[in-house]
């Protein structure tokens, strides 16, 4: 029988290609329909214009709009909120522009708490979001859900420059919220010191109660924020307030725990415990007087000593005087100044000056003048450096550095909208406390509290800022005090020379052994000896300070840009940093906390600052004794740094900053020549307390067309180079 092929019958299936008809669908479909409905169902809804307005897609809404030119962009999604509000909280200030430009409701009001997109954008701190719809007519007095207007939301973010912008706009600064809580005491409760200065600035009520009859200086105590209450303080909070419980600060501060903070504040305001300011003993006029004489008499008694007493009893007699001068300044003549800067906005550090160059001037005239002959160049020279030395340490003083004008109420809020509009309103370009527009190389200076245009440093020794008006004479100060120490060392050597008699060595080590000159010296003039080691101890700082100076003016750059250049600068440096970062005024977290219950007994608030012990443990590679050596090194350095001005190249980020000054471009830099010619002679035509920006050719470009033709400030078109 022939083999056959085995043949399996199987269900005929279709030739690929042909559609086929599933059994189990009820509809009857072929398979290529139902995998394209399932493949349908699986893609994406189209986007909203609620989702592209919150993702700031303006491409997006352009196409819906060509695609339905009846597009509703005020149409309201499940949460009852419009496209506006999502690109007004999402800071899409482009999408916000298109929305409003096409029929968006500015005012609408929506979302869970019954607020507008301006409410939105402000409880963020969206600044150019908040310009942008109060240009398009938004109504910041409209309250939400909460009894919140755009001012107390604004308060909440913390955010200093749109509270800034927003007390300029048609808004009471003392509208109080449902609960009649006002902006400054939101700020006080928030612990955020900038905001409370910025309100009281502009004329935010300190006696304001709220329906529990606290006050913001009550909530300052209740956030214990010893920043926000010396701020109060010194506006003339009224310490002594009661709430409806007849509670007053003090009273809250210990129910609370959180007295630390209240003395911390009552110290640094210069308070006593009852809050009460620290009354001056004497006039100003006798209080200054006081300064200026008391390193004189100090300076001459305790000369006079070594040349009358053993060394063992004069070095102690001098640093006893020198306590003793210290101590009466500090807490007896200027008891009634705030403490954190007491001795550096005082005269105290320009009247040590002002005494060395009496006791030096006294020692030359009534013994070197006439006890050195033999040294007539050099006696001429001394004399020309002590005179010129003189002169400008008193032109340093006296001179105005620089401070920036301000401007008047109406000028200062067309530069604020100015500034807005740019995009520039920031820290860098603004000063909340001095509420002036910042010309660029300036800075706020603490102790002046003034502005200060090309702003070197604050120098104690001189009692003044260095700015673009004083730097001349302060650095003509420095050289000239150099000059002149060297000459009268030079002078007081000629005449030990020449009027000491031989010196006869003692037993063991004395000074013969160590120089036979200053053996000689102590021996027959010890007041002169002491006046020479007091000159000669000048003498180190000014010549390491002179050195520095001279470099910054070859390198156009001022201490205060080589610093800061590290954290943010003018010359490569990161541009635009906020005011709060700048300032350190608040530290932490500022996110929005609502009060507490006013009836009850704020047992659940969070331990205020300073009021718990913290547990924070700082390593130190080197352990306990690496810590001891540090923590004794900066008790050192730092008040000796400070005081002859090295600080200002060890602090913070100065030493990346000198770092970075050697590679990075400086837009002011002509060159060592143009430099040094601008310093001393004057740059022609630049006014550094109206510069607010260099033109984008470059400075340099600028001023060769400047030179040109003095026509002021006008920047230089591209194809002019």
């Amino acid at each position: 029988m022939p083999n056959v092929p085995k043949i399996t019958t199987t269900a005929a299936t279709p030739p690929a290609g042909s559609p086929s008809r599933l059994e189990d669908d009820p509809l009857g479909r072929m398979s290529e329909e139902v995998g394209l409905a399932t493949m349908m169902d699986e893609l994406p809804p189209p986007p909203t214009v609620h989702t592209l307005a919150q993702q700031g897609d303006v491409a997006g809404l352009e196409a819906l709009l060509a695609e339905d030119p009846h597009t509703d962009f005020s149409e309201r999604d499940e949460q009852d909120v419009t496209p506006l509000h999502w690109a007004s909280i999402n800071a899409h200030v482009a999408a916000c522009r298109f929305l409003l430009e096409h029929g968006a409701d500015v005012d609408a009001v929506g979302g869970e708490l019954k607020a507008t997109p301006l409410q939105w954008s402000a409880r963020n701190g969206h600044l150019y979001v908040m310009h942008l719809l109060m240009s398009h007519g938004a109504d910041p007095n409209i309250r939400d859900g909460q009894g919140f207007n755009t001012l107390h939301l604004v308060t909440h973010s913390s955010a200093v420059m749109p509270l800034l912008y927003m007390l300029q706009q048609p808004v009471a600064v003392d509208e109080a919220d449902s609960d009649g809580h006002t902006a400054l005491m939101w700020a006080a409760y928030q612990g955020d010191g900038l905001s409370v200065e910025l309100l009281l600035g502009h004329g935010a009520s300190l006696t304001a109660r709220d329906h529990a009859g606290l006050s913001p200086l009550h909530w300052a105590v209740v956030k214990g924020s010893a920043v926000c209450i010396k701020h109060l303080l010194l506006a003339g909070a009224d310490f002594n307030a009661r709430e409806e419980h007849e509670k007053t600060p003090r009273d809250m501060a210990e129910e609370l725990k959180a007295i630390a903070p209240l003395n911390r504040a009552l110290q640094e305001a210069n308070f006593n415990e009852y809050g009460q300011r620290v009354q001056a003993r004497f006039s100003e006029r006798v209080t200054k007087a006081l300064i200026f004489a008391f390193p004189v008499l100090v300076l001459f008694v305790s000369f006079a000593a070594f040349g009358a007493l053993e060394w063992y009893f004069s070095w102690p007699l001098f640093v006893a005087l020198f306590a003793g001068m210290q101590i009466t300044t500090v807490k007896v003549l200027l008891a009634d100044k705030p403490m954190s800067d007491r001795v550096l906005t005082s005269p105290y550090f320009s009247a040590i000056i002002t005494a060395s160059f009496v006791v030096v001037g006294y020692a030359w005239l009534t013994r070197i003048v006439f006890g050195a002959p033999g040294v007539l160049v050099s006696q001429a020279l001394f004399l020309i450096a002590f005179s010129a030395c003189v002169f400008t340490f008193i032109k340093a003083i006296r001179t105005d550095p620089g401070y920036v004008p301000r401007a008047d109420p109406e000028e200062m809020k067309a530069q604020i909208e100015e500034l807005t509009d740019q995009g520039r309103l920031n820290g860098t370009n603004w000063c909340i406390f001095c509420m002036v527009r910042k010309p660029l190389r300036s800075k706020h200076c603490r102790q002046c509290n003034r502005c200060v245009g090309r702003f070197d440093h604050h120098c104690p020794w001189i009692w003044n800022c260095v700015g673009c008006n004083n730097h001349r004479y302060f650095l003509l100060f420095v050289l000239t005090l150099v000059v002149g120490v060297i000459c009268f060392v030079r002078l007081a050597y000629a005449y030990i020379d020449e009027n000491a008699p031989p010196a006869t060595p003692g037993e063991g080590l004395t000074l013969c052994n160590i120089s036979e000159t200053v053996c000689r010296g102590a021996a027959h003039d010890g007041f002169l000896l002491a006046t020479v080691a007091w000159a000669s101890l000048q003498l180190s700082w000014t010549f390491i300070l002179g050195c520095s100076q001279l470099w910054q003016v070859a390198r156009q750059m001022t201490t205060y840009e080589i610093s800061n250049l590290g954290r943010y600068g003018y010359m490569g440096g990161r541009g635009g940093t906020s005011l709060r970062d700048q300032s350190g005024a608040v530290r932490g977290s500022t996110v929005f906390v609502p009060m507490p219950d006013t009836e009850s007994d704020f047992s659940h608030l969070p331990p205020p600052p300073g009021g718990a012990p913290s547990h924070n443990h700082h390593h130190h590679r080197c352990g306990p004794p690496g810590r001891i050596c540090s923590v004794i090194g900066a008790a050192i350095t730092g008040p000796v740094f400070r005081l002859v001005g090295l600080d200002q190249f060890t602090q913070g980020r100065a030493v990346s900053g000198m770092a970075r000054a050697g590679r990075d471009q400086n837009p002011f830099d002509l060159g060592v020549t143009k430099n040094c010619s601008d310093f001393w002679c004057g740059a022609k035509g630049i006014d550094y307390l109206h510069l607010y920006q260099v033109p984008p050719e470059g400075w340099a470009a600028y001023r060769r067309k400047q030179a040109a033709g003095d026509r002021g400030y006008v920047p230089v078109a591209r194809e002019e180079v």
